[in-house]
């Protein structure tokens, strides 16, 4: 089967440094082609800008002409209402928060075309069933095939190193944003003896200094490329993740992978089992409260290495049997087979 997956026009594929969908689109193209698939990438990136994303969708219609394919798979709003546009039917995915967090005017014309998107593909991919349900509140009329599919993890690349891990290290991954509440972690560990090690952009100079401030041993390392990430994931002992909104997050994932003990705010619940491969805290929880949750189980982990231990392995074996590459790409398939894959 041919899949032609439509990039974003704003970051390489792969990407050279930060870019989650693009780097899921990635590792998607690799499992298809694994599977025995032709997956082919469609992209074009002008200056890494988010408004060239429109420049990308207009250019679309000519670019597809040069194309052939089976299945045409989109994952950002403005290149799937383009396809629409053009009359072209295409499955969607959605990696957008703006289903659940919309404030700015820009937020609120992303949840627009959101929602457009979905009821204009021929079938769409929801990466969880919190999503799901809000699409399906959301759009008046879904499509027939809205279906929920995570995305997966590379468990081969994402592994762990016990040898080089002390129990001494929390690891968070992602935008160095207010959104994401690093200043909550940081306030957590404070005074505990346990470091907190930040991997990812800085776009933000005033708040990445109020994170350092809220806490005592606090290290931002700005982007770094995928071996040097692979390594920070090896290495710690656990993830921390107090981010107030999220879809299904791919670094949650690759913590999964690498054996790290999941700590989060409600958007991960279910990611990892409870008590078992990490905790989130309560619905609600915020602020102060959150700090505190996140420091009592920080704490309880640091002081027991057989605790870390059971739970290391309970993170590697879900992420191997809930989220592996392999097990998502079959579930895809049969989605496009059922759409009547043979022809666009």
């Amino acid at each position: 089967m041919r899949v032609l997956l439509v990039g974003t026009g704003i970051q390489p594929i792969p990407p050279t440094g930060y870019g989650g969908v693009e780097r899921t689109l990635a590792e998607y193209a690799r499992a298809l082609e694994t599977a025995g698939h032709e997956p082919v990438i469609l992209n074009r990136v002008r200056r890494r800008r988010s408004i060239d994303e429109y420049w990308f969708a207009r250019e679309l219609p000519v670019l597809l002409r040069q194309e052939r394919y089976d299945v045409l798979h989109a994952s950002t709003p403005v290149v799937a209402n383009r396809l629409a546009l053009s009359g072209r039917p295409y499955v969607y995915t959605s990696h957008s928060r703006h289903w659940f967090e919309r404030h700015r005017l820009g937020e609120r014309w992303g949840y627009f075309l959101e929602r457009r998107a979905v009821h204009r593909s021929a079938a769409t991919v929801a990466l969880t069933d919190t999503l799901e349900r809000a699409m399906r509140a959301a759009v008046p009329r879904p499509p027939a095939e809205l279906v929920q599919i995570p995305i997966g993890v590379d468990a081969e690349r994402f592994r762990p190193e016990p040898g080089a891990r002390n129990g001494r290290t929390a690891l968070g991954v992602g935008l160095v944003a207010p959104f994401k509440r690093w200043e909550v972690a940081a306030a957590a560990l404070r005074g505990t003896g346990i470091r907190l090690r930040l991997v990812g952009p800085i776009p933000d100079p005033p708040y990445a200094e109020r994170v350092r401030s809220s806490g005592d041993a606090v290290e931002l390392t700005g982007e770094v490329d995928d071996e040097r990430l692979r390594r920070e994931y090896a290495q710690a002992d656990f993830l921390v993740h107090p981010s107030r909104v999220e879809l299904l997050a791919g670094v949650v994932l690759q913590g999964l992978a690498a054996g790290l003990p999941v700590l989060g705010a409600e958007p991960v619940a279910g990611l990892a089992e409870e008590g078992v491969s990490g905790w989130s805290a309560p619905p609600g929880t915020e602020g102060q409260a959150l700090a505190e949750f996140l420091r009592a189980r920080a704490l309880e982990l640091a002081g027991d290495e057989t605790l870390r231990g059971r739970m290391s392995a309970a993170a590697r074996a879900r992420a191997i049997s809930e989220f592996s590459w392999s097990s998502v790409v079959e579930r895809h398939v049969a989605l496009y087979r059922r759409l009547g894959a043979g022809g666009p």
